[in-house]
């Protein structure tokens, strides 16, 4: 699908003359050299030997079968957690995949890019250096590849960035509370807080990217989206977080995911947002009553119960990995007090406790939120997928810091 540069219309505000290497496609091998050096090559000597074997695994896989979707990008961006601790296996991982999508993406045919991943078909882009679906979940694709701008300042990786905002702003599908769609398809039938975490994250990185009144349209779009998923899915009686809205109502579940989703999209936001802006504050107690109620329902062996307020459904690990990453990073930054390491370290425990000596994962709910509003809460380790080493990947840097 072709479509007009917006991301040349609102840079043109601020940057003048810097716009040309941005607003043509590149090879990204051309500009992608890291500027970071490195003491050493080696994990974090506090990372268990178990989780060591997980991250492996990831990088045993060729890295032209990881995918942009959520089970690609959210292993690369646990590798890049990684890169800025000094583990340039991992830099050189990620780049040798952002390099082959751009370079390959491109040149698939619609048919071929939707055999990529698991999940809707929707409207690809293909006009600026990576093409890629609005397909909610491949708009993560931003937040790895923000890593890696982060580490060689590729002119490449900023265009990626701010072309994943603008098909965001301009063209991906709303439902009726103006929220992102999941995708171009079931917008009406059902909104999910992960919605609320890619277009959140997504946009305010855009707007750490540009200046003037660009940043000012990103920042409001992310604040917009974070405080409408606030609004809906947050339940303030019972202090945890819906599975979503199903035909515009509230869900009747509460889904171990759904407190990650919406905690992932607060600290997504906090991550990049000024912390004296008006709203910062706002969503950081949010962030603490979510905290709050994860340390509430924690259950006894330190996870989330699938059904977070049903005790007797399982205990799942990928929820609370997401949980304790965000209020470990908040309480290390200030965002939220000082008063949820218990939480954290029984979290981190139970996550350790999942990953066997192999560096595979157990404890991972496989569904997601349509069978979790369905009460189908034994779907427990049925296939692997790529966005459960991912998500602990993620924890466990957090956690070893």
């Amino acid at each position: 699908m072709e479509r007009r540069n917006f991301a040349g219309l609102l840079l043109t505000l601020t940057t003048g003359t810097i716009l040309s290497p941005l607003l043509s496609k590149s090879n990204a091998a051309d500009d992608f050299l890291p500027a970071i050096s490195f003491e050493g090559n080696d994990l974090p000597k506090a990372l268990p030997d178990n989780i060591k074997q997980l991250i492996t695994n990831v990088q045993k896989a060729e890295y032209k079968a990881v995918n942009t979707d959520w089970d690609g990008t959210i292993q690369i961006e646990g590798l890049l957690r990684f890169a800025k601790r000094g583990y340039k296996e991992g830099l050189d991982y990620a780049t040798n995949w952002f390099n082959y999508h751009v370079t390959n993406d491109s040149k698939l045919t619609d048919e071929e890019y939707y055999k990529q991943y698991d999940g809707p078909r929707a409207r690809i882009l293909r006009d600026g250096p990576l093409t890629f679906v609005i397909y909610s979940a491949n708009l993560g694709v931003a937040f790895p590849v923000h890593e890696l701008y982060n580490l060689n300042k590729s002119k490449t990786a900023k265009r990626v960035c701010i072309d994943v905002a603008d098909a965001i702003l301009h063209y991906a599908g709303r439902d009726r509370f103006g929220m992102l769609a999941h995708d171009d398809y079931n917008y009406t039938a059902f909104a999910i807080p992960d919605t609320a975490y890619w277009a959140t994250r997504a946009n305010a990185i855009a707007a750490t990217l540009t200046t003037g009144e660009a940043a000012s349209v990103y920042w409001k779009q992310a604040i917009f989206q974070l405080s409408q998923g606030i609004k809906y899915f947050f339940d303030k009686n019972e202090g945890i977080v819906r599975t979503g809205l199903f035909n515009g109502e509230p869900a009747k579940t509460y889904w171990c995911r759904s407190q990650g989703w919406l905690i992932w999209a607060i600290s997504g936001l906090l991550r990049y947002l000024p912390p004296t802006h008006p709203y910062f504050k706002e969503a950081a107690a949010t962030m603490k009553l979510i905290a709050d109620g994860a340390a509430k329902y924690q259950g006894k062996n330190g996870g989330l119960h699938v059904l977070v307020n049903d005790n007797t459904s399982p205990e799942e690990v990928t929820g609370m990995a997401m949980v304790i990453a965000s209020v470990k990073e908040g309480m290390r930054k200030g965002w939220i007090p000082n008063q949820y390491n218990e939480l954290c370290n029984k979290g981190w425990e139970f996550i350790k406790q999942s990953v066997d000596a192999e560096g595979k994962v157990h404890n991972a709910y496989t569904g997601w939120a349509v069978t979790a509003e369905e009460k189908k809460a034994d779907l427990m380790d049925k296939n692997f997928r790529g966005f459960v080493p991912g998500i602990i990947m993620v924890a466990a840097d957090e956690m070893t810091r």
